[in-house]
């Protein structure tokens, strides 16, 4: 592929139609849950029983950007570790989504975690959130927390082009960086293939995300009790590997989804569809790369996943079977040790 990544076929809506009824039939469940999810990520983030925006948490720490927009922190591990690892969480998410992984990296690794802008407890800022921000923003992160030592990245889903874009707009940094963990993510265009649909589908309904999700806000709210009956079965096809959402994981992720700022991820939704990090790509020079994806994901499916791996040949590919988009949660320990590996630390000494 030399670093370029599939785009979207303009031929693609004109043989979708041609299909007519049998492809309607074939995808009928498809498009159910797809309207599932968009819905309950509706319900979720107009539901502010669940809202800890400004809140104060254990162990969690305010920090300004550069622009004055306060995000919330949170580090662990030795102060005098030579390493510092950054976790970036993906779209609707915050640093809950490391809670399992951060503790196992933290034994002999400093790990710092934060929310991005416009969710969990963070601020969303006063303009319109971009990728190219949220790199900014990592970059003030890392500045803020780890001004000096090596560095070892990850990005999730959503935080994947966020750390792509970050190596490209601070190669003083990128210096520092010994290892990119781009997990269950994508080079190019997450959201144009949900759940193997063709674009012709996908990318209208992330396209009026912004004129959705903005005017939920004011829509009358739900009570607390009907939020998971509704936020559940999406979360549960849409994430998650077969076996893999248990009810814990399912309330968490659905906690993160309703603490997200319904502005902030709907302009981020438009900028996932139209993403192209090719040119990022070929910054990272030598940089050592782990890519790591699983066989059930539906947001971002196996083949972003062999697509980075095409552009980045010097890089390793772990495609994990039966594992959904939610890696952290399902394959807790073996992500860990991927990043630890990064670090030139031994897996067995991060992770067990």
């Amino acid at each position: 592929m030399g670093g370029r990544f599939p785009a979207t076929d303009d031929g693609e809506a004109t043989s979708t139609r041609q299909r007519g009824k049998t492809w309607a039939t074939r995808h009928v469940h498809h498009r159910q849950i797809l309207g599932q999810h968009v819905h309950a990520i509706i319900v979720g983030m107009t539901s502010p029983a669940l809202s800890g925006r400004n809140g104060s948490a254990p162990g969690m720490s305010a920090l300004a950007l550069a622009d004055g927009t306060v995000v919330a922190c949170r580090t662990i591990g030795p102060a005098d570790a030579t390493t510092t690892v950054v976790l970036h969480h993906g779209w609707t998410q915050d640093h809950t989504t490391w809670d399992d992984v951060a503790p196992l990296l933290a034994r002999s690794l400093r790990v710092v975690r934060y929310d991005a802008r416009g969710h969990g407890r963070s601020d969303a800022g006063r303009t319109a959130a971009t990728l190219d921000q949220l790199a900014d923003d990592l970059a003030d992160v890392i500045r803020a927390t780890a001004p000096t030592g090596r560095l070892v990245i990850a990005g999730h889903s959503l935080g994947g082009p966020v750390v792509l874009a970050f190596a490209a707009r601070h190669p003083d940094l990128l210096e520092r960086i010994d290892g990119l963990a781009l997990v269950a993510t994508s080079g190019a265009g997450i959201g144009r293939d949900i759940l193997g649909l063709p674009s012709a589908i996908t990318r209208p309904v992330m396209r009026v995300a912004p004129y959705v999700l903005g005017p939920a806000t004011h829509l009358p709210l739900r009570r607390m009790t009907r939020f998971p009956a509704v936020l559940a079965p999406a979360l549960r096809t849409g994430l998650f590997g077969p076996g893999a959402a248990t009810a814990e994981r399912r309330r968490r992720t659905a906690a993160q989804v309703a603490r997200s700022h319904p502005p902030t991820v709907a302009a981020l939704a438009n900028a996932l569809v139209d993403h192209d990090m090719s040119a990022e790509l070929r910054t990272l020079g030598t940089t050592r790369v782990a890519i790591l994806g699983g066989t059930h994901d539906v947001l971002t499916p196996v083949a972003h996943s062999h697509a980075l791996a095409a552009a980045l040949p010097h890089a390793s590919l772990t495609i994990y079977k039966g594992a959904g988009h939610m890696l952290p949660y399902e394959r807790t320990t073996e992500i860990a040790a991927e990043i630890a590996a990064l670090a030139g630390r031994d897996a067995g000494s991060a992770a067990v």
